[in-house]
């Protein structure tokens, strides 16, 4: 359970959530997320934020963190941002804005709302539905309470919860849902017309090669995320067993 402290915090703590323009799949694969987590690590060394938890989605990443003033994090995300923004646009081939707008923002100002806000962040995939289970995916902060490495700020975490995986899969189970700004209006793509993209994407030419779990995996997450199939229409998608397909979905990377 969340440490005993101070009912009121002092003011610096701050989720974020940066998303892409026209709802676009900016963090599409393994190598966009984490170069956006490498480019939140690399504003770091100009900008005195820290990092208490994140998630990296599909369409838009949500961020919790500890900055001096309100200046400083706006510096620290227009760094954040134009680095990857400059890295996305040079890998898609194209020019123009890739977030929708610079950054939302809400102020955390209680020991308790931070709590509800970490559990929000890395419960996103699970309510998402692109994972069972949080620790399953790689590109949140829980991962990173789990085996104690990571760009969370350990430390700075610790001032108002315990941090160890024990506490924090009580944290991630008790505390209630609430609506920190919720990711609206989604549009799902067409599931067949993101299928065709990913076999491209993939290089495949057969259906064979989809056997491979590490390549079925990739693609039925982002099926999933990007279309809201069931794990029964991507399956006979991809031609592969039902159950076969949930337990490599349930199986760390």
């Amino acid at each position: 359970m969340p440490r005993k402290a101070r009912k009121n915090i002092d003011g610096r703590y701050f989720h974020i959530m940066v998303q892409g323009i026209d709802k676009e799949f900016i963090f599409s694969d393994d190598d966009s997320k984490g170069y956006y987590l490498t480019s939140l690590q690399r504003a770091q060394e100009k900008v005195d934020v820290k990092i208490i938890a994140f998630c990296i989605m599909g369409t838009h990443a949500h961020i919790l963190v500890v900055v001096n003033d309100a200046e400083e994090l706006a510096r620290y995300f227009k760094r954040v941002n134009s680095d990857y923004a400059m890295y996305y646009n040079r890998i898609r081939k194209r020019i123009g804005y890739v977030f929708r707008d610079r950054y939302r923002s809400e102020l955390i100002t209680t020991k308790e709302y931070m709590a509800y806000c970490l559990a929000y962040i890395q419960n996103n995939p699970v309510k998402a539905g692109i994972v069972e289970r949080a620790e399953d995916y790689p590109y949140s902060s829980y991962t990173n309470y789990l085996t104690g490495r990571g760009i969370v700020d350990f430390k700075e975490a610790a001032k108002y919860f315990d941090t160890s995986p024990k506490s924090m899969k009580e944290i991630m189970s008790e505390m209630s849902p609430i609506n920190w700004m919720e990711h609206k209006d989604r549009e799902y793509e067409d599931k067949q017309e993101v299928l065709k993209r990913l076999l491209k994407k993939y290089h495949i030419t057969s259906k064979e090669s989809i056997k491979k779990q590490d390549l079925a995996r990739k693609m039925a997450l982002e099926i999933k995320e990007r279309s809201g199939a069931s794990i029964r229409e991507i399956a006979e998608m991809l031609e592969l067993g039902r159950e076969t397909l949930r337990r490599w979905l349930s199986t760390p990377p």
